[in-house]
Order: structure tokens, then C-alpha cells, then sequence
């Protein structure tokens, strides 16, 4: 190997027969190559900028500063994996002598001023033969401009579960002398998506990024498979616009994560469809309904084998028969709206229920030929029973089992050891209005009346909330079920004396214990005496247990007199409500009783004893 590098060292020549020093500079041979380094000034430029390469020759292992001894030549070369793109920089030099007796050169290497697109990584590299340069490869990016990359921060696969959170960042290689604003748009139709969504992210002057507050995807409580939600993005600078004009973000759908069994109806009845026939009323009911009946009597097992297996019994059922024993005054007379009333249920028309809109339930329900009981909302309906007034618009609500006296409503003791399934389904635009079926304690056994197990209310979409409540909420869950508007069993059991669960189809939604509210628990039968008379007037005896409703309650908003401008257009134009497939309803086809070991109606005599069934 050619010595190229000596040590600079002034001495004396001490020589035999000569005296005195030299006063010339030497060049003193290398033991060994010394390594040389390449620095550069950036690892990003854009047209315009310099690429700034030093080459250094490093000291030697004693510290010593060391030069070249000689002049040798380096090679550059730019490439884009094997893409030879040195025209990007104007002019390129590929070969630069290192001169003799220099310890480091500077080379530019100026970027086009214009004519590039987009941005390039290049392994820019020197080459010297012979001898070991440290950093000789490296990697830069040439761009056309400083641009502004969005992401999200930690989460490089944009993958966001709904109801979760992400923080946007903004991000540019060079600081800018000004503030640059980046403009965040959500694509057509999904803004309502997002919540704490900013509409700009600013980097400031002289930073190279920012980011938002977190930012929720809404959860919006319908199975709705992954979704790709797109961000439009657009910088306010020409000189440093976007590297991608969207930002697109994966929503992992949470309902389709659920429990299947939530969605599987036949994992409560194998035919749900089949409609029960009591030895009773076999003969009207084979009159009626040609197809597949299930032959059930008080006391007869589940005919689901898990269900079976908990020794549920049926205890009563009304399934909605086209026939007189379902029928109130039990005949098929029709009323003077041309409706079928069932015999099972009385009126929740007191005034707090008719406060803003009236109960009409002969207006506002009918038992069909098809043996489902229809309840729906109409216009114009004058109130009944403690409000007379006509409202703009009138509800079907129902409830069976709250007051004493052996009438047919009091039908059934709800008291621990109690399952109750209701096959319903919600039909129409029900924009303001909120179905709800529940379990409530007589009145005034209690101080406080929101005591109420909800078996089903929804209040938007297909999101179903089961809950307890006394004061506040022991416990409860929102979920969405893929299709509200088909058929579905909400069911709830009041195991025994400490623990409620609540469910639909096949799967058990939320389990609230005794233990978390020791001090309320307000569905004791204690609570509730056989010879409490929870009113007077209309009363005769007391009432034990809890009772049964199902009506189509005003919204939160409604009863606060907030609702949106425009919430009832759709209904408004409605000519007829009855038969109108945007009219908010709700359909029962079937609402069965099951009693385990653990329930006694405490011999209290009711109309089931009397022989009337609704079955």
C-alpha cells in the first residue's frame, strides 16, 4: 500500500561528522492507512438547497493531527436502491481529489432548483481505494418541498378501536420561519363520527411539529363491520404542502366483537317462531294458526335444554292469539278505532305519563290477525284516565300486575325466582320517542319511583340499554344489536333474592348482585306488602311484587323541552300512523313467565287462578 499521510514533525538531524539541526519540514511514512470520515449537513433538502459533504482525515492513534501525503481521489455516487439518481443534484460531482498535505475538503453538492416531484431516499456514498472511510454511506431525502406529514401518534397502523382515542400529530423535517397550519376535514357523512376533532393543527414558527388533544371515535352502537374513516388534509402553505392529502384510519367495529350468542335468537328457542297453545285454549288457537305450536301448561319445563337445565318452569304467557281469550271483555269485538285490545294489560295513564304526550292504548295498539301486539304513536290523540287533554301526539303504554283486586292485568305475581322473555321488535323512525319495556316497584312502596329494572329501552339506533336503578344506575349496559328493527328476545331473571341478570337472545348483557348496593335494594318482595294499597282511588286491595310494563316513552330531550328543531318532520307528514313503515312502534309477538325453585307467589289470589289464560 502507497504511503500517502506522514506525520509533520520539525527535528534535528543529529548525523556522524556533521553538527547542527535542518531546518526543512519532513514527511515521515505511516505505519498504517489512518482512516478518513464523511460528514454531511443534512439528512433532508429540498430544490434550491446544498448537500454539504465533509471529508476529514481523523488523527492518529496518539492524538496526532495527520495530513495527506499525496493527492488521491474519492468517489460519489447517488442512488435510489439501484436507480442511479444523481440528477437530482445540479451539477454532480462523482470524482473530487483529496489534495496533498490537507487534513479536510468541503464538497457541495447543489439540488436542482426545480423540476422534481414528490420525495426520493438516496444512499449517497464515498468511495476512496485503499483506505477505510468512516460513514462513507449514508442516506438522505430530496424532496420538492418541506412537506407536512400527518400521523397518529404510537399507532403506526391507523388502527383505532371505536370508543377509543387517538392523538393527531403533524410533522415537517426543516422548522419554517412562520406558523403552518394544517386544515383537518372528515370525508362526506362522518364527522358526526369524532368527537374533540380539531379543524386545524398548527406547527409554530420555528418547530418541526404539533399535536392534538385526543380526539374519540364516537361508538356508534352498530355492528357495522371495520370501517375506513378518511381525514382530508390540506396545508395552508404552498411551499410546504401535504405528503398525502388524507390520512385514513381503520375503525375496529366493537359490536363485532361482541358475544355472537347476543345476536342468536334461537339459542333461547330452537323455533321461536312457534307460537305456545295451553291445553285450555288448544281448540280456539288450532281455529286460528295452522302452523307449529309449542304444547306448554303451567309447570312445564323450558323447552330450551340449558334453560331446562336451570329448572325453569313456565308460570303464565301471553302470546297474543287472534282469539277471544286474548282480547279485552274477551270477545273479538273490535273497538270504535277498529282495534283488538289485549285483555292482559291496563292503561299507565296516569299525569306524570301524560305530561307531553297523551296514552291513547285503544287508539294506539291492536292485537293483528297475525297474533303480534302492535303499539305505535299517532297524532292528535286525546289523553285518557287522569288526562283528558288532546296532545300532539299520543303512545300505546302498558302494564299488567300493578294494583290489587282480581281483575284480569293482575295476572301474574313478579316476585325472586322469576325469568321473563319478550319477543319484540322495533319498527319506524323513532326519533324522539324511546321504547322501553321494564320491571318497576308498586308505587309509593318506595319514596323514590325510579326504582326500575329496564329489560329493554332504546334510545337511538339499534343501541339496547338494559339497566337497575334506584336512585341512580346499580348497574348498566348499552349495546347494539345488528337488526333492532327484526325480532329479538330481551329477557331479564330475578334469580333469587340477590342477583337480577339481564340479557338478549342467548347471551347474558350485565349481572347486578345484591353486595353492590347493600343499603337499596328495592326489589324485595319485603318492600312491597301484599297491604300496601298504592292507590286508593282506583284499588281495591293491596299489591305485592313488582309489576310489568311496555310503553314508548318521550325522550330526555322531549320531556326537558330540548328537542332539535325538526325532530318530528318525518312523523308530522305521516297520513296515516297506524300503517305507516316510518311510524315509531313497537311489536310484541310473545311475553313469557318461567319460575324456578326459588319463587312463591305467597298464595296470592289473582286472575290466572281464576282459569284465564292468555295462551
Amino acid at each position: 500500500m502507497k504511503n500517502i499521510l506522514y506525520k509533520i514533525l520539525p527535528v534535528c538531524l543529529l548525523t556522524i561528522g556533521l553538527t547542527g539541526c535542518e531546518d526543512e519540514t519532513k514527511y515521515r511514512p505511516l505505519p498504517e492507512a489512518v482512516p478518513l470520515t464523511m460528514s454531511i449537513n443534512e439528512k433532508a433538502f429540498v430544490m434550491g438547497e446544498q448537500l454539504k459533504v465533509d471529508i476529514k482525515v481523523e488523527p492518529d492513534a496518539d492524538g496526532n493531527e495527520v495530513v495527506a501525503n499525496e493527492d488521491f481521489d474519492i468517489y460519489f455516487t447517488a442512488k435510489a436502491g439501484t436507480e442511479d439518481v444523481a440528477n437530482v443534484f445540479e451539477p454532480f460531482s462523482s470524482i473530487v481529489t483529496f489534495p496533498k498535505g490537507e487534513k479536510q475538503i468541503q464538497v457541495d453538492f447543489p439540488i436542482k432548483a426545480s423540476g422534481l416531484t414528490g420525495s426520493t431516499a438516496i444512499n449517497f456514498t464515498a468511495f476512496d481505494r485503499g483506505y477505510k472511510m468512516e460513514g462513507s454511506s449514508q442516506v438522505i431525502k430530496v424532496s420538492d418541498y418541506y412537506r407536512i406529514m400527518a400521523s397518529l401518534e404510537n399507532n403506526a397502523e391507523n388502527v383505532v378501536m371505536e370508543g377509543g382515542k387517538f392523538v393527531l400529530v403533524a410533522k415537517i423535517e426543516k422548522p419554517s420561519s412562520v406558523p403552518l397550519n394544517m386544515k383537518i376535514t372528515p370525508k362526506e357523512g362522518e364527522g358526526d363520527r369524532y368527537e374533540n376533532l380539531p379543524s386545524t393543527l398548527t406547527i409554530p414558527a420555528g418547530r418541526t411539529s404539533a399535536k392534538s388533544d385526543a380526539v374519540t371515535i364516537k361508538q356508534d352502537f352498530e355492528m357495522t363491520g371495520d370501517l375506513q374513516l378518511v381525514l382530508n388534509l390540506e396545508s395552508d402553505s404552498p411551499a410546504n404542502p401535504m405528503i398525502n392529502s388524507t390520512l385514513t384510519i381503520t375503525m375496529t367495529d366493537l359490536e363485532s366483537m361482541g358475544d355472537p350468542n347476543l345476536f342468536d335468537i334461537t339459542k333461547v328457542y330452537e323455533f321461536p317462531d312457534r307460537p305456545f297453545m295451553s291445553d285450555k285454549n288448544k281448540t280456539a288457537i288450532e281455529s286460528w294458526f295452522t302452523g307449529d305450536k309449542i304444547a306448554m301448561n303451567k309447570n312445564s319445563a323450558h323447552p330450551t335444554s340449558a334453560l331446562k337445565d336451570k329448572d325453569w318452569v313456565l308460570c303464565n304467557a301471553i302470546e297474543f292469539h287472534y282469539i277471544n281469550s286474548s282480547f279485552s271483555g274477551g270477545n273479538n269485538t273490535p273497538n270504535a278505532f277498529g282495534h283488538r285490545i289485549s285483555w292482559a294489560f291496563s292503561d299507565i295513564n296516569d299525569a306524570p305519563s301524560q305530561k307531553i304526550q297523551a296514552v291513547n292504548n285503544a287508539n294506539c295498539t291492536n292485537i293483528t290477525n297475525e297474533g303480534i301486539l302492535n303499539m305505535w304513536v299517532d297524532k292528535n290523540v286525546q289523553g285518557t284516565g287522569a288526562m283528558t287533554a288532546t296532545k300532539d301526539y299520543g303512545v300505546a303504554a302498558l302494564q299488567c300486575s300493578k294494583f290489587g283486586g282480581i281483575f284480569a292485568p293482575q295476572h301474574t305475581r313478579f316476585f325472586p325466582g322469576m325469568r321473563i322473555e319478550v319477543k319484540a321488535r322495533l319498527r319506524g323512525i323513532r326519533t324522539g320517542f324511546v321504547p322501553t319495556i321494564g320491571l318497576k316497584n308498586q308505587k309509593n312502596s318506595l319514596p323514590n319511583t325510579k326504582d326500575e329494572i329496564d329489560i329493554l329501552k332504546n334510545t337511538q339506533g339499534s343501541v339496547i340499554t338494559q339497566a337497575v336503578t334506584v336512585d341512580n344506575e346499580i348497574g348498566s349496559k348499552s349495546v347494539a344489536i345488528p337488526q333492532a328493527n327484526e325480532w329479538n328476545i330481551y329477557w331479564v331473571e330475578l334469580v333469587d333474592e340477590n342477583i337480577i341478570n339481564l340479557g338478549i337472545n342467548g347471551a347474558t348483557n350485565l349481572t347486578v348482585n345484591r353486595t353492590q348496593s347493600p343499603d337499596r335494594w328495592p326489589f324485595d318482595k319485603a318492600a312491597t306488602p301484599a297491604t300496601a294499597n298504592p292507590d286508593p282511588a282506583t284499588a281495591a286491595g293491596g299489591s305485592a311484587g313488582l309489576y310489568f310494563f311496555m310503553r314508548l316513552a318521550e325522550s330526555s330531550e322531549r320531556a326537558a323541552g330540548k328537542a332539535p328543531e325538526g325532530w318530528d318532520n318525518v312523523l308530522k307528514s305521516i297520513a296515516n300512523c297506524e300503517t305507516d313503515d316510518n311510524t315509531p312502534r313497537m311489536e310484541i309477538d310473545w311475553i313469557r313467565f318461567y319460575t324456578n325453585s326459588t319463587y312463591s307467589d305467597e298464595g296470592v289470589t289473582y286472575w290466572a287462578n281464576a282459569g284465564q289464560l292468555f295462551y
